[in-house]
């Protein structure tokens, strides 16, 4: 039987996890097919014709001649001792993850898999259930509604961490299982957006991946652009910066929000120069909105400028509410160039980004100036996000959750 005519090509990184289990346990059994009582001794070499286009021994019960599902459905596969495959468990739709439930004290309960099936092995089983090898047995674990996309084993706390796109017990989108005794309430409710990714850092905690934006515990903000990221920490350079004293340290503009000119509380560039400020963080972040307050140091200030984010050295889109006419307005589209005010009535100016878009350093690339040489008095740069990357600790689990009554 050849292999991917028993699974799609998404389950197949899972097999080779499931053959080393399967070799792990001994209880596995395969029942071997008797050698055929024929004699073609007489008949020297024996040609086979017909509309095929591979062959192999029929040494096991378990070999199948099922041709590649067509219906979104796959299959747990265990390999023969004759180096074939064959279907131990067959879903009605995606198996999507797997992981071997190692208790803390050795035993081996079995293997848990998760996905958007809701059947496994003929059994009913809603989006995940676990697998004994040993006794080739399929254990359903009701109480989730909805889809599995991955689970991971932790032994430490004889623990499954579950995610997906579900509702289970009272948390949505992540939920643990623990030990032989059911679900389990995380702490913080889930996400309020699907989980993809579940790991372990070295440290003990469980870190969770997924397109979420908050919490589920009605942690996620209520408005937009509220959280302040903390430039403050970060490592700020600059170019062609003045020689002036008092306005030639780019870190003046950091924490100040009050406008005011001077020194140590502006930050100018050389006479008629182009330059840039810079701020690169040990973390990661989206922003959603860039707040700059300009400077009119001896009629000085910044004219135009464009935001580039980093790693991806990518030049961001941004609009902003033109003080003239009060309509929200792109920068310019062919160089990704925004315009600053000096109007002296504008404290400040907002500039909100087109695209939501990772980065752990920025740039902001002045072009253009008023009077002798542009400059800032004061930066701020907000995001939606309550949870930031750096911060993905308060995530970890290392305590046993709440239980939830589902016993196996």
């Amino acid at each position: 039987m050849r292999f991917l005519s028993l699974v799609g090509p998404a389950a197949a990184e899972f097999i080779f996890l499931f053959q080393l289990l399967v070799q792990s346990t001994q209880g596995v059994a395969f029942d071997p097919v008797p050698p055929p009582n024929l004699n073609l001794d007489q008949l020297g070499r024996v040609a086979l014709t017909g509309n095929f286009d591979s062959i192999s021994l029929y040494n096991y019960k378990q070999q199948t001649e099922s041709a590649f599902s067509t219906n979104g459905s796959q299959a747990l596969i265990a390999q023969l001792p004759n180096g074939d495959f064959a279907p131990a468990a067959t879903a009605d739709a995606y198996i999507k993850s797997m992981c071997p439930f190692v208790m803390s004290n050795g035993d081996f309960a079995g293997v848990i898999v998760g996905g958007n099936f809701t059947s496994l092995g003929g059994i009913e089983a809603q989006g995940v259930a676990m697998y004994d090898p040993n006794a080739s047995q399929i254990t359903p674990l009701p109480g989730l509604l909805g889809q599995v996309s991955v689970v991971y084993c932790d032994q430490d706390t004889d623990t499954v961490y579950v995610g997906g796109n579900f509702k289970g017990a009272n948390s949505t989108n992540a939920v643990a299982w623990v030990g032989r005794t059911g679900w389990a309430n995380l702490p913080f409710a889930g996400f309020n957006g699907p989980v993809d990714s579940i790991t372990k850092a070295p440290n003990g905690n469980i870190i969770f991946g997924g397109t979420f934006s908050g919490l589920g515990n009605t942690t996620a903000p209520q408005k937009k652009d509220q959280q302040v990221i903390n430039i403050a920490s970060a490592n700020i350079s600059s170019g062609a910066t003045s020689d002036r004293t008092g306005f030639n340290d780019p870190q003046n503009i950091i924490c100040k929000t009050g406008g005011q000119d001077g020194p140590g509380s502006t930050w100018l560039l050389k006479d008629k120069t182009p330059g840039f400020w810079r701020a690169d963080m040990n973390f990661g972040y989206q922003p959603t909105k860039l707040r700059l307050w300009n400077t009119r140091q001896d009629g000085r200030g910044t004219k135009t400028f464009r935001f580039t984010a980093f790693p991806i050295a990518g030049i961001m889109n941004l609009t902003y509410t033109d003080p003239v006419t009060n309509e929200k307005t792109p920068c310019d589209a062919s160089g990704a160039r925004c315009p600053l005010s000096n109007n002296a009535s504008l404290p400040f100016q907002d500039f909100e980004f087109v695209n939501n878009v990772g980065m752990s350093a920025f740039q902001l690339d002045i072009s253009d100036w008023y009077g002798d040489g542009g400059g800032l008095n004061g930066i701020e740069l907000f995001q939606d996000d309550l949870v930031p990357t750096r911060r993905l600790q308060v995530l970890g689990l290392p305590l046993l959750p709440e239980r939830v009554n589902h016993s196996i």
